[in-house]
């Protein structure tokens, strides 16, 4: 066995170079993983935000399927069904995640819809609902939804 003396003379340490190079490593691991965890948590917000959005078009049009004889049913097959019948600056209500009121009543709402409903030419008893949805965050687009639905 060496003696202590020599024992802590023989000992090497690191560098300072070698300690730089390392830290600088462990700041770009961690600075990727940083990068990556913000992209996640931006992701899970617009997933959130968009499955809001999609649950409250859902909510409204199964509202229509469910109760459609209670609402008016105009159109005349002699006018011309290829004519734009929802234009986007006169949808008449308006809705956001848990809110569907009539345009004027609600101010602060985002988006805005409308529908018509209107009997199948072929089938008796059988209706065509066409709906029209926009929002704000989604800028020009819109959504457009057709469905069938029978009276009761």
């Amino acid at each position: 066995m060496k003696p202590p003396r020599e024992m802590i003379s023989s000992q090497k340490g690191l560098t300072i170079v070698e300690v730089l190079v390392a830290l600088g490593i462990l700041f770009i691991a961690v600075f990727s993983f940083m990068g990556g965890f913000v992209a996640l948590s931006n992701l899970t917000k617009k997933t959130s935000v968009t499955s809001a959005y999609d649950k409250q078009i859902n909510e409204i049009c199964e509202n229509i399927k469910a109760g459609v004889e209670n609402y008016q049913i105009n159109f005349n097959f002699k006018d011309n069904p290829d004519e734009d019948i929802l234009p986007v600056e006169s949808l008449p209500m308006a809705w956001d995640v848990g809110i569907v009121a009539p345009k004027g009543e609600c101010s602060w709402c985002q988006g805005a819809f409308g529908y018509t409903i209107r009997p199948t030419e072929s089938m008796r008893g059988l209706y065509t609902v066409q709906i029209r949805f926009t929002h704000k965050s989604w800028g020009a687009s819109t959504r457009e939804f057709s469905f069938i639905v029978s009276v009761k």
